[in-house]
């Protein structure tokens, strides 16, 4: 079975979608903690993984955007390559 981009792109959306329910539900538990360190170590794996999220969001967003590209996929994609352009005059 051949994967393309689109159905790589479905999953990045999935996958980040379960890491910040995941993440939404831990919040919701108010474990107590012995040390600080133990405080500090969770709050930092929940920064982890929501910056984690947050980038297989954007990736998948992207890959199937660009499968879209003639229909929704150029809204997407049209600040990127903005972007794109302005770091390349800027630079």
């Amino acid at each position: 079975m051949e994967f393309n981009n689109q159905l790589i792109g479905w999953y990045l959306i999935a996958a980040s979608v379960l890491i910040a329910l995941w993440r939404r539900k831990r919040s919701f538990d108010n474990p107590r903690y012995p040390n600080y360190l133990k405080h500090l170590t969770a709050k930092t794996m929940d920064g982890f993984f929501s910056f984690l999220s947050l980038s297989l969001l954007v990736g998948g967003v992207l890959l199937v955007a660009t499968a879209y590209k003639d229909s929704w996929g150029a809204f997407v994609l049209l600040p990127v390559y903005g972007f794109m352009i302005f770091l390349l005059i800027g630079t």
